[in-house]
């Protein structure tokens, strides 16, 4: 049942951005290191059905700040992680690639 909500919640919140997605990613291009455009461009992209590519905008957030916003590009990753599920191919390679960036 969390699951479910959680869900439900993650799919309004994406929704709300997915609207946006042209603007967020104009200003990712405009300046690759803005990285609220890059969460926004992020939630847009899963809204949307890419979810590989929202995954490598999360993981480059991280990799240029991880810190940034109480870490919201972590928090926002691995919300896509139990929404997808741990078998989601898109989310092993994201994993992989999260372990590689925090532990490498």
């Amino acid at each position: 049942m969390v699951i479910a909500v959680e869900s439900l919640e993650l799919a309004e919140k994406a929704a709300g951005a997915a609207g946006g997605l042209t603007q967020a990613r104009a200003a990712v291009d405009a300046d690759p290191n803005n990285l609220a455009a890059r969460q926004e461009l992020a939630l847009a992209l899963f809204a949307t059905g890419e979810q590989a590519e929202s995954m490598e905008q999360l993981l480059e957030s991280i990799r240029i700040d991880r810190s940034w916003n109480e870490e919201a590009a972590r928090v926002q990753l691995l919300e896509f992680f139990k929404t997808l599920g741990p078998a989601n191919h898109d989310v092993m390679a994201a994993r992989r690639k999260l372990s590689t960036l925090l532990f490498a």
